[in-house]
């Protein structure tokens, strides 16, 4: 597990995420999909991972509920901050 998070909710402390920066908050995002073998999209978060294990899919659908959960908590940490996603 690339997060080494453990548990219901993959041991992401939901509590935090609001202290999160917009850059740590899209490094988590990303480290999510990695973990699911999302494919990532765009050419950042390629570079930021360019060692992670192949993907398997760019549907988001395939991430098991534990980590859709954990993304959309972090996606709404990052759109109530307002941190612009690319």
């Amino acid at each position: 597990m690339l997060l080494g998070l453990a548990g219901p909710t993959n041991g992401l402390e939901l509590g935090t995420l609001p202290a999160k920066t917009c850059q740590q908050l899209w490094y988590m995002e990303q480290e999510v999909l990695v973990e699911g073998r999302v494919c990532l999209q765009t050419e950042r978060a390629k570079r930021a991972f360019r060692s992670a294990p192949p993907c398997i899919s760019a549907e988001e659908r395939i991430l098991p509920a534990e980590l859709k959960k954990d993304l959309l908590a972090i996606r709404q940490a990052a759109a109530n901050k307002t941190c612009f996603r690319n």
